[in-house]
């Protein structure tokens, strides 16, 4: 006794021999779509945890000049690779934190 597939006439097209069931194929593109742009998030992600908005030098001269708390709470109000507003707000907090005293 040999197995026997259960197929029937519309599930195959005829002379391809190729299944018409496209949900699978249709799961699938979208299980692809889908981890794809997962990965394109991430990818965004980890450039802006790790991405440097200024260059180092400018950085240490800043945090010098107005403090580290100054210096970071600027580099995150302002939009990134922007040093004029980086520095002026680094500026305007140091500033507002000496004139408290």
């Amino acid at each position: 006794m040999t197995p026997q597939l259960d197929v029937y006439q519309g599930q195959i097209y005829p002379g391809w021999g190729v299944s018409s069931d496209w949900g699978a194929v249709f799961s699938w593109a979208m299980g692809l779509v889908g981890m794809v742009a997962v990965a394109a998030v991430a990818i965004k992600m980890v450039k802006a945890i790790l991405g440097n908005p200024i260059p180092y030098e400018v950085k240490r001269r800043l945090e010098e000049k107005y403090g580290h708390w100054a210096v970071q709470t600027a580099i995150r109000v302002c939009p990134l690779d922007d040093l004029k507003c980086i520095e002026r707000e680094a500026e305007r907090l140091y500033q507002s934190r000496i004139l408290r005293r």
